[in-house]
C-alpha cells in the first residue's frame, strides 16, 4: 500500500508520514523544509530546479544556489524518512511522487471554488471553516510565501463574504466599510438600535487609526438614520459630533475646504460644552488638515498651541498637536522654518508657565537640530523636552523625545546609550494614547540602533512579528521602520527581502506628495541595486537622493549618499 504524506500549510507548517507527525527537530537545515513547503503550495506540486533556487537563494549565483539545494534535497529526504520524497527527474522536483501526497491547502481550495460557485451560503461557511490559518503563518515575510499567500486569503475573505459571516471578515480588516454596514443593518433589523450605533464608532476610530480617513457616505447615511429610529431622546452631542466629523472628512476629501472647516468648527464647540476628549482632537486634527492644504498651518497651530498651553487641555489635542508636529517636518516642504516656530512656540509657553507646552516646544526645536546635522545640539535640547514632558506627565511627549535622542546618539556614534533610550521609550509608547503611531518608530529606531548587522535583522525580525500582531499600525509613523529595514536587508545581501519592505514604503510614501522620504527611497533604491550588484544604477541612485536630501536641507543624509555614490 502507498505511503501516505500529509502536508499541512494552513496555519503552523506541519507533516505526517503514515500518520506518524515528523518531529520540528529533525528539520537540521531550514532549507529543507523550505523545499517541502515551496513544493506543497504549488497547485501540481512540481517545480522545476531553477524555479526553486530563485525562489530560495534569490540573490546567489547558480553555483552556489545549486550547492545549495542539493543540500536541502538531502536533508529533506532524510527528515520524511524516504529517498523518493523529494524526486528529481529531469531538471524537475516533485514532491512525494510514488505515495499519496495529502496536502491541506488542496483541500481548502477544492471546497473553496465548489462553495463558491454553487453561491450557497451554507457551504460557503463549511469550506471556510477548513482555512485553519494564513499560509506558512511562521514564514509570512518570505518573499516567496506573499503570491500563494494572497490567493488563499482571497479565496477565504471570498467565502466569509458570500456566507455572510461578517464578524469574521471584520476579525481579519476591522476596515472592511462593507462588512460593518452589514454588521450596524443585522442590529437595526434586531432592534438594537445602540449596538448599531456602537458598530459605527468601532469602524471610525478603526479607519482613523489605520489610515486617517473617514467613514464614506453611505455609513454615514446609515448611521444618520441608526440616530433616528425610535429615539426616545436626542442624538448626544457624541453622536452628533461623531456625525459631524465623518463629513468634515468626506468634504476634506472631496477638497471642499470651507465645508470641513464648518463642521470641524462645530465639533470643537460640542466637544468643549460637552467634555468630550477624543472628539476635541480629531477635530484639531480635521482643522490642520484644512489649514495644512491652504498654506496656513503655522497661522492656525500656533493659534491652537496658545489656547492649549493658557488652559489646562486634554491629553487627545496635546496628541494632536504632537501627530501634526512630526507631519510639518516629514511633509513636501521639509522643516524650513521650523527653528523660528520652535523659538516662537517656546516663548508662548514660557510666558504660560506650561511644562507640556515647552515640552513640545523643545522637541520640535531638537527635532529641528537633528533633522540639519546638529547631534549634539539635538541630543541636550531633546534632553530638556524629556524633562519638561516627564514634569507634566505627557507620556507621548516622553516616548517621542527619548526616540528622535536614541536617532540623534546613533548617528553621533553611541549606539549603547541610544538603546538605552529606546528600552525607555518601548513601554512609554505602548502605555502612551497614540501607541500605533509610537511603538513602530521606536521599533525603526531600534534597527538603527543595533550594535551588528544580526542585531538589525533580529530588531527587524521583532518589529514584522508586532506588525502582523498589532490592532492598530499608522502607516505614515511606519515610514522609518519600512526604510530602516529595508537598507539593512539590503546591506546583508538580501535584496529580495528588502523590496518587501520598499513596497510597502512606496505605497505609503503617496500620501505625502514629496518631502524627505522621497529621498529617503531614492537611497534605499539603490541600496537593492549596490546589493545585486548594479553598481551603475546604484550610484546614479545615491546621487538622486542626495540631491533631494540637499533641497530637504538635510546635510547628513545628502553626505552619505555622496559617499555612496562615490564609492560604487
Amino acid at each position: 500500500m502507498p505511503a501516505t504524506c500529509r502536508v499541512c500549510v494552513l496555519g503552523r507548517f506541519s507533516v505526517a508520514v503514515d500518520g506518524r507527525p515528523v518531529p520540528g527537530n529533525v528539520w537540521r537545515n531550514r532549507r529543507a523544509a523550505d523545499v517541502v513547503k515551496l513544493l506543497a503550495v504549488e497547485p501540481d506540486h512540481r517545480l522545476h530546479r531553477e524555479q526553486v533556487m530563485d525562489r530560495l537563494w534569490p540573490d546567489l549565483p547558480v553555483e552556489a544556489a545549486g550547492a545549495n539545494l542539493r543540500k536541502a534535497l538531502y536533508y529533506a529526504r532524510r527528515a520524511l524518512g524516504c529517498a523518493d520524497a523529494v524526486r528529481c527527474e529531469g531538471r524537475m522536483l516533485t514532491l512525494w511522487p510514488s505515495g499519496v501526497l495529502d496536502v491541506d491547502l488542496d483541500r481548502f481550495e477544492r471546497a473553496a471554488d465548489a462553495a463558491l460557485a454553487s453561491g450557497d451560503a451554507t457551504r460557503c461557511a463549511l469550506a471556510a471553516a477548513d482555512y485553519h490559518g494564513d499560509l506558512l503563518a511562521d514564514d509570512r515575510y518570505e518573499c516567496w510565501v506573499a503570491e500563494p499567500h494572497e490567493k488563499a486569503k482571497g479565496r477565504y475573505v471570498a467565502l466569509l463574504r458570500a456566507a455572510g459571516d461578517w464578524t469574521r471578515l471584520l476579525e481579519l480588516d476591522e476596515t472592511d466599510e462593507e462588512a460593518h454596514r452589514a454588521v450596524m443593518r443585522r442590529h437595526l433589523a434586531a432592534g438594537n438600535r445602540r449596538e448599531a450605533l456602537r458598530q459605527f464608532e468601532r469602524l471610525r476610530h478603526a479607519l482613523r487609526e489605520r489610515i486617517g480617513v473617514g467613514p464614506d457616505a453611505e455609513t454615514i447615511a446609515l448611521y444618520e438614520s441608526a440616530l433616528a429610529v425610535d429615539a426616545a431622546e436626542p442624538p448626544s452631542p457624541s453622536q452628533r459630533a461623531a456625525v459631524a466629523l465623518a463629513n468634515g472628512l468626506v468634504a476634506f476629501g472631496r477638497r471642499n475646504l470651507a465645508e470641513a472647516e464648518r463642521l470641524a468648527r462645530q465639533v470643537r464647540v460640542l466637544a468643549l460644552d460637552a467634555d468630550l476628549g477624543h472628539e476635541l482632537g480629531e477635530a484639531s486634527t480635521l482643522l490642520a488638515l484644512v489649514a495644512h492644504a491652504r498654506g496656513t498651518w503655522h497661522e492656525l497651530f500656533r493659534e491652537e498651541f496658545a489656547e492649549s498651553v493658557r488652559h489646562q487641555t486634554r491629553p487627545e489635542v496635546y496628541d494632536a498637536h504632537l501627530c501634526f508636529q512630526e507631519f510639518y517636518l516629514y511633509g513636501p516642504e521639509g522643516h524650513d522654518g521650523a527653528e523660528s516656530f520652535g523659538r516662537d512656540l517656546l516663548d508662548i509657553a514660557s510666558r504660560a508657565g506650561s511644562a507640556s507646552g515647552r515640552a513640545l516646544a523643545y522637541l520640535l526645536l531638537g527635532e529641528f537640530a537633528l533633522l540639519s546635522g546638529h547631534l549634539d545640539n539635538a541630543v541636550s535640547t531633546l534632553e530638556k523636552s524629556l524633562r519638561e514632558a516627564e514634569r507634566a506627565g505627557c507620556v507621548s511627549a516622553q516616548s517621542l523625545a527619548l526616540e528622535r535622542r536614541a536617532e540623534a546618539e546613533t548617528r553621533r556614534g553611541d549606539r549603547a546609550a541610544a538603546r538605552a533610550d529606546l528600552d525607555r521609550a518601548l513601554p512609554l509608547a505602548r502605555s502612551s494614547g497614540i501607541p500605533s503611531h509610537l511603538v513602530i518608530r521606536v521599533h525603526g529606531v531600534r534597527v538603527l540602533a543595533a550594535d551588528s548587522l544580526g542585531g538589525a535583522l533580529s530588531a527587524i525580525r521583532e518589529a514584522e512579528r508586532w506588525l502582523t500582531e498589532a490592532p492598530h499600525v499608522c502607516d505614515p509613523c511606519s515610514m522609518g521602520f519600512r526604510i530602516a529595514a529595508a537598507t539593512s536587508c539590503a546591506g546583508a545581501g538580501n535584496p529580495s527581502r528588502a523590496r518587501l519592505h520598499v513596497a510597502e514604503a512606496e505605497r505609503i510614501s503617496g500620501l505625502w506628495q514629496g518631502g524627505p522620504w522621497s529621498a529617503a527611497l531614492w537611497e534605499v533604491r539603490a541600496e537593492v541595486r549596490r546589493a545585486e550588484g548594479q553598481r551603475a544604477q546604484a550610484a546614479a541612485l545615491f546621487l538622486e537622493a542626495a540631491e533631494l536630501f540637499a533641497a530637504m536641507r538635510r546635510p547628513i543624509e545628502e553626505s552619505r549618499c555622496r559617499a555612496a555614490a562615490a564609492a560604487c
